[in-house]
């Protein structure tokens, strides 16, 4: 039996790889090793740690819920005991980061792997950081993130390894900066890495009638701010969507200014919609070392938080979705290619992947082309070259350095012009009473023939088309082809602005996006609603407030789609059966509660839906439902819109013809299934990589409110393949100091053995928070 590559999604799953695992050499016997008398597993839970560093002492103390507070003479010792507390509880997830990224599975997991490794061997990602660390190297930053390299590699000589390692019978190798700029990219890329271009091409080549469904923008007023075809072959797209960035991946975050605060402070929120796994993708920490005081999460193998606060500021993130990566095609002629004229060499390097087997280690060799766009990938016949921003020497380490220390508005947003990918949405609020809103990143500018053009198309490299001025993959960009960061839209002091995905702004002068890059507006529209609604009539918001924001479940696709319904029942062909569920609807409040039997209709009903509109055009191409458009334009098809009509029968169906027929396959799969309300498919299931050889190491399974549609955000699926709020935060301010409610779907530890493995589940679920404070 073979192994499957890695889901999209996987890349933020970041214990996700070993899922894999399922077919593992039967030598590990997992059920002996966990023997309740043995001596193989050694676990003390501390309270405290103190640590005589090369730097100085830190002393790092453990609160009620696991989260480290970490306080130290100075920046160095500070974050060589970062990358220790990190290490001891989560360096089998920082490790299998970093093997995901260098293509180094298979040497500890199996040859089952190899062509997962293959694809990140030859992408290079590992070449991006080292020349990352190279810009990094001579800087002020580069002594503060060897002591933190040097904190974790203590930990990997003297600490208590994860259970994971011993089950899987191997030491991690050191921790080097390398290491953590891998982390970088894998984020990045994990929010960016996006093959949509591809899959816009096979479908305008193989159903050209589609285009009207993937317009350049959705015809919404809820945004943040209020070529020829290539014959690219589809299963290419269907092999590299292994390996792209994570669908269901989303995010929420607003601001409100203390204009409309009862403590005249602003406030913010943010809770991104990553993977949800064992353990969390984020790591909650608290860092001091004199005037350096910051609060929030990280990513496991990055030194500074990521999201979060200090006395002075706060800030969260939601990603832009923005093009940021392109394609380009050639001439070939042997090894050679066609560019501008001139025949070139095909840059080639040798790597060796090295697989494990029952006979021991193997070794394959991996060929890495390269051309002056970027890496080419190969398969089934197509070769293509891919230039994305991740692949050069980036600097977001120092933008988040600037961010943990800013101390105001201004500078925070001075941090921001060194934060090139992923692009993301900035909300930032601080003390003072100042707000912003700015879209960081690094966006390309295309030219073809003198002309600017989307990044949409497949490009013909040879003719140098859609080149990006400025760019050096695999080295240090000069970036002045890309939008300067004063151009990019943004806000200053407004009193409001959320956040969800949607698009940035419209009619902006660059290219930045199609539709297929950004997010239906509903969860956008919910929050601005929202907003909108509890500041009428002069009424001031507390942290109350946003946490009833956080918790909404209210659905604004179905109050759509169910009043359409409800407006046009009569003209409904709905059989008797249909017709009872249809009606369960009617009486509704559209919110998506576990208990609910019409949450759960309607769930299914908009997949069926959406389904029996497009199947009949879209399986005759040879497409299947992952390249269906979204659910904002299935809404908005006029009544006898074509895609309606199914092509395999005589009649000429309509809008409500199909609806009819949805709420049939609705009905026939909930008696089918027996079930009888939402929470028997809206499940919460978290697995452990080693499930289903480990069951016990998996999370609770859990009913669970919300959506992917909802500000409360949680996404089922039938796989263990979910996503969610994987961090929840609010935060504000007094004369003082800073003040976080904050928590993650889990816990802070991945030691299976820790009282800290998934203590916040239960919290997380019902929106309660942790709160801390930093500051006086």
């Amino acid at each position: 039996m073979r192994l499957r590559p890695l889901r999209r999604g996987e890349f933020f799953s970041l214990l996700s790889v070993a899922i894999l695992l399922i077919l593992i050499s039967p030598m590990y016997d997992y059920m002996n090793l966990f023997a309740p008398f043995g001596q193989f597993w050694k676990f003390h839970e501390v309270d405290k740690i103190e640590l005589s560093t090369p730097y100085g002492k830190a002393v790092i103390e453990y609160d009620e819920y696991g989260v480290p507070h970490i306080t130290a003479d100075n920046l160095e010792s500070l974050f060589y005991a970062t990358g220790y507390a990190q290490a001891k509880d989560r360096l089998f997830q920082m490790d299998l980061q970093r093997r995901l990224m260098k293509g180094q599975l298979s040497e500890v997991f199996g040859e089952s792997l190899n062509e997962t490794d293959e694809f990140y061997i030859k992408m290079d990602f590992e070449g991006a950081a080292r020349a990352t660390w190279e810009y990094f190297k001579n800087s002020e930053y580069a002594p503060l993130l060897q002591a933190y390299c040097d904190g974790v590699n203590k930990y990997i000589e003297d600490g208590e390894l994860q259970p994971e390692f011993k089950l899987l019978g191997y030491t991690p190798k050191p921790w080097t900066p390398v290491d953590t700029f891998l982390v970088n990219k894998l984020i990045a890329w994990g929010l960016t890495g996006d093959f949509w271009d591809l899959k816009r091409a096979v479908i305008l080549k193989n159903l050209p009638d589609a285009e009207e469904l993937y317009p350049d923008y959705l015809n919404h007023t809820y945004q943040i701010i209020y070529s020829d075809i290539p014959n690219i072959n589809k299963s290419l797209v269907d092999w590299l969507s292994n390996f792209e960035k994570d669908d269901s991946a989303g995010s929420n975050n607003w601001l409100v200014s203390g204009k409309y605060t009862k403590n005249g402070k602003p406030m913010l929120s943010n809770d991104p919609h990553l993977s949800l796994r064992v353990p969390p993708v984020w790591y909650m920490m608290h860092l001091k070392a004199g005037d350096f005081e910051v609060q929030g999460v990280t990513f496991p193998g990055i030194p500074v938080i990521v999201i979060g606060q200090n006395k002075y500021i706060s800030w969260g993130v939601t990603n832009v979705g923005a093009d940021v990566i392109d394609f380009y095609t050639y001439k070939f002629d042997g090894d050679k290619y066609l560019y501008k004229g001139e025949w070139r060499e095909v840059s080639k390097e040798v790597k060796t992947l090295k697989m494990l087997t029952d006979e021991g280690i193997k070794e394959k060799k991996i060929v890495v082309e390269k051309t002056v766009h970027g890496p080419l990938i190969e398969k089934y016949g197509t070769k293509v070259a891919v230039a994305w921003t991740g692949l050069s020497a980036t600097t977001e380490l120092r933008a988040i350095f600037k961010l943990n220390k800013a101390r105001n508005v201004q500078e925070a947003i001075d941090a921001l012009k060194w934060f090139y990918v992923p692009a993301q949405n900035f909300v930032i609020i601080d003390r003072e009473g100042h707000t912003a809103y700015y879209p960081a990143g690094k966006y390309p500018i295309r030219y073809t023939d003198g002309k600017e053009v989307p990044g949409n198309v497949i490009f013909n490299g040879s003719r140098g088309e859609g080149e990006w001025v400025g760019f050096t993959p695999y080295g240090i960009s000069s970036w002045e082809g890309f939008v300067p960061f004063e151009e990019i839209p943004h806000l200053i002091d407004p009193d409001y602005v959320a956040t969800a995905n949607q698009r940035p702004v419209l009619n902006f002068k660059h290219y930045i996006g199609d539709s297929g890059y950004f997010a239906d507006p509903y969860r956008g529209m919910r929050i601005y609603e929202m907003l909108k609604e509890k500041t009428k009539d002069g009424r001031k918001l507390t942290v109350q407030d946003f946490i009833d924001m956080q918790k909404d479940v209210y659905s604004k696709p179905a109050e759509f789609f169910v009043n359409d319904i409800r407006k046009n029942f009569d003209r409904i062909p709905f059989s008797d059966r249909a017709k009872e569920y249809a009606e369960e609807l009617l009486n509704w409040d559209y919110r998506m509660t576990y208990d609910s039997k019409a949450a759960l209709i309607f769930s299914l009903f908009i997949d069926e839906f959406m389904n029996e509109t497009f199947h009949d055009e879209f399986s005759s191409a040879g497409l299947d439902e992952s390249y269906y458009p979204k659910l904002w334009v299935l809404q908005n098809l006029p009544e006898n819109s074509k895609w309606f009509d199914d092509i395999n029968t005589e009649k000429t169906e309509n809008r409500y013809d199909i609806i009819a027929r949805a709420m049939d396959k609705v009905a026939e799969k909930i008696e089918e299934k027996g079930w009888t309300r939402y929470g028997d498919i809206n499940r919460f299931i978290a697995v452990h990589p080693f499930y289903p050889k480990v069951a016990f190491m998996n999370y609770p399974i859990m009913e669970m409110n919300g959506s992917k549609y909802t500000v409360y955000n949680f996404r089922y699926d039938y796989r263990p393949d979910q996503a969610g709020s994987s961090w929840r935060m609010i935060t504000t301010f007094d004369d003082a100091k800073g003040i976080m409610y904050g928590i993650i779907p889990g816990g802070n530890s991945g030691n299976y053995f820790s009282k800290h493995y998934h203590d916040l589940l239960e919290m997380w679920k019902e929106c309660r928070y942790i709160e801390m404070e930093v500051g006086e």
